[in-house]
C-alpha cells in the first residue's frame, strides 16, 4: 500500500501529543503552521469586517454598497478559481515555503494600499492583490496539512489546526476591528482609523511572512529526480482525480463545505435581523447583536466538536466519516430551515449548536479524506484542484442562496443547502459501499 494510504504507524518518528508526524518534519514546523494558518484566517475575517466601515469613511458611500459587495467577492473567487490550481500545482516543483511566504507579502501589501483606495476600481484592484495572496496562503495550508501528519493522525491533525484557526479568527481578525473605535476616541478621523488599523494588520502580516519562511520545513516533499513537469504534474493530478472516487468526492465535498460556510456567514445573520424587523419593538441594533450572539453561539459549538469529530476521522474509515460529516450538516441545515422565530423560541439555541456541529465535523473531515487520497507526487496540484472546487461553490451556492431569500422566503437558502448536503450524503454512501471497508488500524495510538 502507498506511504499516504497507509494506517501503520512509524513509531521511529516524532510526536506531538496524540499526533505522528512524517520524517522530516519538526514540531517547529507544525507550529509554524499552526501559527500561519491562524494568521492568514484572521487577515481574511478582518478585511470582510472592516470593509463596509471602509465603503462607508473612505470611499464614501451611501448607496450600493450591496451590490458592489456581492460583485466584489464574485470577482474574488473567481481570481481564487483561475491561480489556486496552477499555485498549488507549482508548489509540487518549487515546494510549499516559497508560495507560503509570497502569500503574506501580497497580503502585507494588499493591507498597505487598500486604505489608499479614491474609486470602486481601486479598491477592488488591491483586493485582488490580496486576494492572490490569500489563495497562496490557504492553498499551501491545505498542502502542508496533508503533508505533515502520518495519515492515522491525519484527522486529530487538521482538528487542532482548526482550533488555532479559530483563534485567529477571533484574536487577528475580529480583534483587530476594534481598534478604529480606539483610534477616534483618540481624535483621529474615521478614515485615519481604518488606514491605522489595516497598517498595524500589515505589520502583523509582514511579520508573519517572516515566521513562515523561517518555519516552514524547506525539505521539499518529493525528492528532486522523481519530480515532474509543471504540465504533467497537472496532467498526472487531474488524472489521478477523474480515476479515484474518493478524491472527486473529496473534491465536490470541498465545493459543499466551502458553500456550507459562506451561507452560513451570510444569510444566518441577514435571516435574524430581517426577522428583527418585522417585530415590533427590535431596533436593528439590537437584531444584529442577537444575529451575533446566536452566530458566536455556532462558533463555540463548532470549537468543541471538532476535536470529536477529529478523533473519528481517525478511528473510522475516511469516507465514513465524511457521510456522517455531510448528514450533520445537512441536519443542521434543515433545523435551520424550519426553525421557528429565533426571537420568541429557546429552539434556536440548539439549532445553531447543531449547525455548528455539522460545520466542524465537514470542516474537519473532507480535508482528511483529500490529504488521505491525495499522492504525495502530485498532491498539490490535486489540492489546488479542490480549491477551485471550493471557489465555484462559493459563487453558486451563494447566487442561489441570494435569489431564494429575495424571492422565496428568509430561510430558503437554508433548505436548499440541505437538500444539496443530502444529495452529496448519498452519494458519499455509495462511494463507501462501492469502495469496501478501509484496512483495519491496529496499531493507532
Amino acid at each position: 500500500m502507498n506511504d499516504h494510504l497507509s494506517v501503520d504507524i512509524d513509531r521511529n518518528q516524532r510526536k506531538i501529543g496524540p499526533i505522528w508526524l512524517m520524517p522530516g518534519v519538526l514540531p517547529k514546523n507544525v507550529a509554524t503552521l499552526f501559527f500561519s494558518a491562524a494568521m492568514a484566517i484572521g487577515f481574511v475575517n478582518l478585511i470582510n469586517l472592516i470593509q463596509p466601515l471602509l465603503l462607508k469613511e473612505q470611499l464614501g458611500m451611501t448607496e450600493g454598497e450591496g451590490d458592489f459587495t456581492a460583485n466584489l467577492y464574485v470577482v474574488l473567487e473567481i481570481t481564487t478559481l483561475l491561480v489556486a490550481a496552477p499555485l498549488a500545482n507549482l508548489s509540487d516543483m518549487i515546494g510549499r515555503r516559497p508560495i507560503f511566504t509570497a502569500g503574506f507579502i501580497l497580503v502585507c501589501l494588499g493591507l498597505v494600499i487598500i486604505p489608499t483606495s479614491t474609486t470602486q476600481g481601486e479598491l477592488m484592484t488591491y483586493r485582488i492583490i490580496m486576494s492572490v495572496g490569500v489563495a497562496c496562503c490557504t492553498t499551501m495550508i491545505a498542502a502542508l496539512a496533508a503533508d505533515y501528519p502520518q495519515n492515522v493522525s491525519r484527522g486529530k491533525f487538521i482538528g487542532l489546526n482548526g482550533v488555532f484557526t479559530a483563534f485567529g479568527v477571533i484574536g487577528v481578525g475580529s480583534g483587530l476591528t476594534l481598534l478604529p473605535a480606539v483610534f477616534t476616541r483618540m481624535g483621529y478621523s474615521p478614515a485615519v482609523s481604518i488606514s491605522y488599523t489595516m497598517w498595524i494588520g500589515s505589520a502583523l502580516a509582514l511579520a508573519a511572512a517572516i515566521i513562515c519562511y523561517a518555519g516552514t520545513r524547506k525539505r521539499h516533499p518529493v525528492e528532486r529526480e522523481h519530480r515532474l513537469s509543471f504540465r504533467e504534474n497537472a496532467r498526472i493530478g487531474l488524472a489521478e482525480i477523474r480515476s479515484s472516487s474518493k478524491l472527486l468526492l473529496a473534491c465536490v465535498a470541498t465545493l459543499l463545505s466551502r458553500g456550507d460556510l459562506t451561507v452560513l456567514a451570510t444569510f444566518f445573520s441577514l435571516w435574524v435581523v430581517k426577522v428583527g424587523a418585522t417585530m415590533p419593538g427590535i431596533e436593528p441594533v439590537d437584531a444584529m447583536a442577537t444575529a451575533g450572539k446566536l452566530f458566536g453561539l455556532m462558533q463555540i459549538a463548532m470549537l468543541l466538536f471538532m476535536p470529536v469529530i477529529a478523533f473519528i476521522a481517525d478511528r473510522l474509515d475516511r469516507v465514513t466519516t465524511l457521510s456522517i460529516a455531510i448528514a450533520l450538516a445537512a441536519l443542521g441545515y434543515f433545523a435551520l430551515a424550519v426553525s421557528p422565530n429565533p426571537y420568541t423560541s429557546n429552539l434556536i439555541y440548539l439549532v445553531v449548536v447543531l449547525a455548528g456541529i455539522g460545520e466542524a465535523a465537514i470542516l474537519v473531515s473532507v480535508p482528511s479524506l483529500l490529504g488521505q487520497e491525495a499522492p504525495v507526487l502530485t498532491r498539490g496540484a490535486i489540492i489546488g484542484v479542490a480549491a477551485s472546487f471550493g471557489a465555484v461553490g462559493i459563487i453558486l451556492t451563494n447566487k442561489v442562496s441570494g435569489h431564494l431569500f429575495d424571492n422565496y422566503g428568509f430561510q430558503t437558502p437554508f433548505m436548499f443547502m440541505a437538500g444539496l448536503n443530502f444529495a452529496i450524503f448519498f452519494w458519499a454512501i455509495a462511494v463507501r459501499v462501492i469502495s469496501g471497508p478501509a484496512k483495519k488500524d491496529n496499531h493507532a495510538a
